[in-house]
């Protein structure tokens, strides 16, 4: 058992002399350790925060394909902001950290966002894309800070309470999450409202060739759909300029709000003593070469699959099926409109919001349910129940060809995969808190890389390729991921089990 003076050092870690994590440098800014309420309340703070900053992101994300269309302006600075993101999430987080404290990380952090907010509002390649870069520099230092600031908000609380702490941290994950998940409602249900009437589309040319685009096009939904052949019917259509003014005023206004909490309410993490600022950083430095010999680590080894499937699957979400399933099988559904040259992708956006709610409120939902459920069941048949739902998931992709007197079953689909969603992303991120110890930095680092690694990949490719075979990738990365979780988690649990054996049998001889 740690005193309350080793917790505070336990907590935090840096780097050693030997390049490997030891004990901590920085402490609160108060003297004591933050008492259970206060430590509660800061995980509080962080999940508004993210819930009104990812309302407002999330929301902006995906509508670039319909709002920002000229050169594609949009989906670039999407595939900019995730490959920046690879780059950051090696390099930034514990420079950042070690500089500014877990605090102010996350509001400098939070500020890029805004500018690309804001950038929207003008969007042109001179401000989309360094403002999308800036995003990306600044998403690692940001996830990195959150993710370490909620495992030590649980571990301070399951000390005070002397209970365990892989629960107390599954549980916080869950409630970021299910705040986080949220954010898809309140932005997709912004974009809905706003996009909803209908007077608020033009058409840019509804010649002949147009409509028999949008007939080849429905031909071509569900598993055969390809954005490339899809994007010329897109374009013949444009969201009205005054539209997507309010939009971006709206989610500018919901991220500054976002900045000011976490400014004014969470609680600052300082170093113990200025004069040590450049010790600090150098060690910062050093924990480059740790987060690379992390990957010496056969644990962090085996989790890069389930990880970068983890980017996969929210970025397929978000791409190929709200294009592929949703955004096409409108197109049929409103022929009519379409004939009469008043339908477009604006009618798309509308209805994809839709749609995505309802894998928001499941997925906020099912973040908090799982985060609950895992300490009774504990976490493997949780993710053995994920991965058989998005099998059959994706089986059901292959095989149905969505149509216009099927539409609930898009509602379906994406509740489900909202259900699956909540646990990698909670589940994952807790794994990664409890069986990285020793070097959570480090391991956090590692989970954006892998992460950010399933983003960029699906971003840069999907545009040029079937959705079928974009599925097939997906079973392939969720096999190879759950055997690795699995060959992990049972590692981890020989791990303890060695360690209870050892500690009876001193206990045995000391007797």
């Amino acid at each position: 058992m740690v005193t309350g003076v080793e917790l505070k050092s336990e907590l935090v870690q840096t780097v050693g002399n030997d390049g490997n994590l030891s004990s901590a440098d920085t402490i609160f800014s108060k003297e004591k350790s933050p008492s259970v309420i206060r430590a509660f309340k800061n995980v509080l703070v962080i999940c508004f925060a993210f819930l009104l900053q990812f309302t407002a992101f999330s929301a902006i994300a995906n509508l670039q394909s319909s709002l920002n269309t000229d050169a594609n302006v949009g989906v670039n600075s999407l595939s900019i902001i995730y490959a920046c993101l690879l780059l950051s999430a090696t390099f930034l987080p514990h420079p950042s950290i070690a500089t500014f404290g877990l605090k102010w990380t996350i509001v400098i952090s939070q500020i890029p966002y805004l500018l690309y907010m804001v950038a929207n509002y003008y969007p042109k390649v001179y401000f989309m894309y360094p403002t999308a870069a800036l995003v990306g520099l600044a998403a690692g230092p940001l996830w990195t800070s959150k993710c370490i600031y909620l495992t030590e908000m649980g571990s301070i609380y399951a000390f005070e309470k002397k209970l365990d702490k892989n629960i107390i941290i599954n549980r916080y994950f869950g409630i970021f999450f299910m705040f986080f998940q949220s954010g898809q409602i309140w932005g997709n249900l912004i974009s809905y409202l706003v996009l909803m009437p209908e007077e608020r589309i033009y058409a840019i040319n509804g010649t002949e060739n147009n409509r028999s685009l949008v007939f080849e096009s429905y031909a071509k939904c569900g598993a055969d759909f390809i954005e490339e052949e899809y994007q010329a019917v897109e374009d013949t259509h444009r969201i009205d300029r005054k539209t997507i003014d309010i939009l971006c005023i709206i989610y500018i206004c919901v991220c500054v709000c976002s900045i000011l909490i976490v400014a004014v309410f969470l609680d600052q993490r300082r170093t113990s003593s200025r004069d040590r600022m450049s010790v600090m950083f150098c060690n910062s430095m050093k924990l480059l070469v740790s987060t690379v010999k992390h990957l010496r680590h056969i644990n962090q080894l085996l989790l890069i699959p389930i990880t970068v499937w983890s980017g996969l699957e929210q970025s397929f979400l978000w791409t190929q099926f709200s294009k592929g399933f949703i955004s096409c099988v409108l197109n049929a559904k409103y022929v009519g409109l379409i004939l009469m040259g008043f339908i477009s992708c604006v009618l798309n956006a509308k209805y994809v919001g839709l749609i995505l709610m309802v894998y928001g409120i499941c997925d906020s939902i099912g973040s908090f349910a799982f985060g609950q459920l895992v300490k009774l069941v504990g976490r493997w048949p949780c993710f053995d129940f994920a991965a058989i739902i998005n099998y059959a998931l994706i089986i059901t992709m292959l095989v149905w060809h969505p149509s216009q007197d099927q539409i609930a079953v898009l509602f379906v689909l994406a509740a489900l995969w909202g259900v699956t969603d909540a646990i990698w992303q909670t589940q994952i991120n807790a794994f990664y808190g409890v069986i990285f110890t020793e070097n959570r930095e480090a391991a956090f680092s590692n989970y954006r890389l892998w992460e950010s690694t399933g983003f960029a990949f699906f971003r840069i490719i999907t545009p040029y390729i079937r959705v079928r075979l974009v599925l097939i990738i997906l079973a392939i990365f969720l096999s190879f991921g759950i055997v690795g979780y699995t060959m992990t988690e049972y590692r981890s649990r020989t791990l303890e089990e060695t360690k209870d054996k050892t500690k009876t049998n001193n206990t045995v001889s000391l007797s």
